[in-house]
């Protein structure tokens, strides 16, 4: 990674921080007038998509998505590869309902990005907590996929750099078998172009691949988990 590679990260992320201060302003002060899910659709959804334009704009970093048309109308949970802090941009650009990101309660300690994620009522939990943070998200999941918001979560439940590999988690699939939910698997190869704590982007398109409903009614929740880590494996570009 060159000098320029970095240079083009450092601006990118300097117009990524103004725009998040825009966010954040947009949020609070129609906190009390919009629905979430209006709040949503007319906020964070275009923002997303204004981040992943400066990324293209300042770093030479686009996207080409497939699969997308398997996206139904309908509840899913998805679960996603997890490479680097590019994946919730794209989710929160293109899932075609709100995701419900499920994160650590500690980035709400952040300025402004942690001010807008907890005006948004996700679902953030103390991993400290363990079995109380699983409950928690067992508890508050149905809420969110009745108002119409896809429960998301990234089973490696870190960023995993390409060509390493860790344990996948079963939370997600626990829930979408008791809740009798498909699963949504969303694969894809940004670590390569976006890399976990590096400034520097490499300039190149991330494939996404978005892919057909995994069933879960009547399955044990280890089963589900491998055959969503099998497919999403086999198709990271």
């Amino acid at each position: 990674m060159s000098f320029v590679h970095t240079l083009r990260g450092w601006i990118f992320y300097l117009l990524l921080a103004v725009s998040i201060i825009g966010l954040t302003i947009g949020l609070l002060v129609t906190w009390p007038f919009m629905t979430y899910e209006r709040r949503y659709e007319a906020i964070c959804r275009p923002w997303a998509k204004l981040a992943l334009w400066l990324l293209k704009a300042t770093c030479g970093v686009d996207v080409k998505a497939e699969g997308v048309e398997n996206m139904p109308d309908t509840p899913v949970v998805v679960l996603a590869k997890h490479q680097s802090a590019w994946d919730p941009f794209w989710l929160g650009a293109y899932l075609k309902h709100p995701p419900c990101f499920i994160y650590k309660k500690s980035l709400h300690w952040l300025p402004f990005l942690g001010w807008a994620l907890a005006s948004m009522n996700m679902m953030a939990i103390d991993r400290s907590k363990g079995r109380q943070a699983f409950e928690q998200f067992m508890r508050r999941g149905p809420e969110f996929e009745k108002r119409g918001w896809w429960v998301t979560l990234f089973p490696e439940g870190t960023r995993v750099p390409p060509g390493e590999h860790v344990r996948w988690k079963t939370g997600g699939a626990r829930f979408a078998c008791a809740m009798g939910l498909p699963i949504l698997p969303v694969a894809h190869n940004a670590g390569r172009y976006w890399p976990k704590n590096s400034v520097a982007k490499i300039p190149g398109t991330i494939q996404v691949v978005v892919g057909p409903l995994i069933e879960t009614k009547g399955r044990d929740p280890h089963d589900v988990t491998a055959e969503v880590e099998a497919w999403i494996e086999a198709h990271v570009l």
